[in-house]
């Protein structure tokens, strides 16, 4: 019963034809609106995600190049001194070879280490080390530190088991300068000792500064809050631009997921934390070049054209409910004039009872032929009483 009632209120709301058409054309012109809407942010949202990957992508790639470049350039300084004669005599000397030799190939060493060190602020030290031997560093002015034990150093032990080739390392604090203590990225060869005289394996370093990557990475801009971090091959943090916080556990990356991804584009997080990983390997040095983007910065654009599809939307219903009451009107109108007039013939009033539309559509056809019966029926009535009378 209540079912019964409720369709037969509803079917009042909607009893004249005006306010059906009204109600149809709006309801089809709002879903209209509100689908294409719908259609126009999800791709927008893509749109500017896609194009935002493919641009980050493109700016980690040439980072990475640059970042080759700047390695291989630095490995052929470290490879002429580690393949020099001069390196080669000093480390393994013959039996019997006069001291004065030594000496000689000593200072030619240092010469070159000086005009290294003058023409390349980025390094911060350059030397060539032996275990219980050589310790030629720098200028050989500065005093090495007495307690620098390099069985202990990861880019000397790596450098020896790697013969010709070089050995890249993390970010670290290098100490073998007395009483300074740098944050630096070591690139180490190994000089390869083919004279069997049983010395120990000396290797030549350069110890680049921190800020020479730091800067390298600053250059390349993928938004207000996104950043560039650098891995090594074993997922440690080459360079971070909040590596303080990182060790002090203050941040943390989400460097697991990075290193075991399957594409080169990974989204993690929810909400206000949700960031984008874009990454690029490196098969020279071994590192992995990761940009990361906060989602709610990527897609402050796309929200903005959201809301200028929203409020189009609503000036389009609008529009679309002006339209549809102009349009039910121009309808309804000259059917409101025909029941008025037929109300008049009711009444007995045939002189009033003329509709005028001057509309040759269907309703114009159906007002004259309404005019000719009115007409006729005035006309058999006026004959009717004059037969009686």
């Amino acid at each position: 019963m209540n079912k019964k009632n409720r369709n037969t209120n509803f079917a009042i709301g909607f009893k004249s034809i005006q306010s059906t058409i009204f109600a149809a054309v709006s309801v089809l012109v709002l879903c209209a609106v509100i689908v294409a809407t719908f259609v126009s942010v999800r791709y927008t949202n893509s749109a500017i995600y896609e194009n935002s990957a493919i641009y980050t992508q493109t700016i980690i790639k040439q980072l990475n190049q640059n970042i080759d470049s700047y390695i291989t350039y630095m490995d052929n300084i470290d490879s002429v001194i580690a393949k020099s004669q001069d390196a080669y005599q000093l480390l393994y000397q013959k039996i019997g070879e006069d001291d004065a030799v030594k000496e000689g190939h000593k200072k030619r060493l240092l010469e070159q280490f000086s005009t290294i060190l003058k023409g390349r602020g980025d390094i911060c030290n350059i030397g060539i080390v032996q275990k219980d031997g050589v310790m030629l560093i720098n200028s050989g002015y500065q005093a090495i530190n007495p307690d620098l034990d390099l069985s202990t150093q990861e880019w000397y032990t790596n450098a020896v088991d790697n013969y010709n080739q070089y050995c890249l390392s993390s970010s670290h604090v290098q100490h073998v300068i007395k009483g300074q203590r740098p944050w630096v990225i070591t690139l180490s060869r190994e000089v390869h000792n083919f004279y069997g005289t049983g010395n120990s394996d000396g290797v030549v370093f350069i110890d680049l500064n921190y800020s020479a990557i730091s800067e390298l990475c600053d250059q390349n801009s993928i938004g207000d809050k996104g950043y560039v971090f650098i891995l090594d091959q074993d997922g440690n943090i080459v360079y971070h631009p909040s590596q303080q916080q990182l060790y002090n556990e203050l941040q943390t990356e989400n460097i697991d997921i990075v290193m075991n991804a399957d594409s080169d584009t990974v989204v993690t997080g929810e909400g206000d934390d949700e960031k984008v990983y874009t990454f690029s390997h490196s098969d020279i040095t071994g590192w992995t070049v990761v940009g990361c983007m906060n989602m709610a910065e990527l897609l402050k654009s796309s929200r903005e054209a959201n809301n200028i599809y929203v409020m189009t939307a609503i000036v389009l219903i609008a529009i679309a409910m002006l339209i549809s009451s102009f349009v039910a009107r121009s309808i309804t109108l000259p059917i409101q004039k025909l029941r008025d007039s037929m109300e008049k013939v009711q009444e007995g009033d045939f002189k009033a009872a003329d509709v005028v539309i001057p509309s040759k559509n269907e309703i114009g056809s159906l007002t004259t032929s309404f005019n000719v019966m009115t007409h006729k029926i005035e006309d058999l009535m006026a004959q009717n009483v004059h037969e009686q009378e």
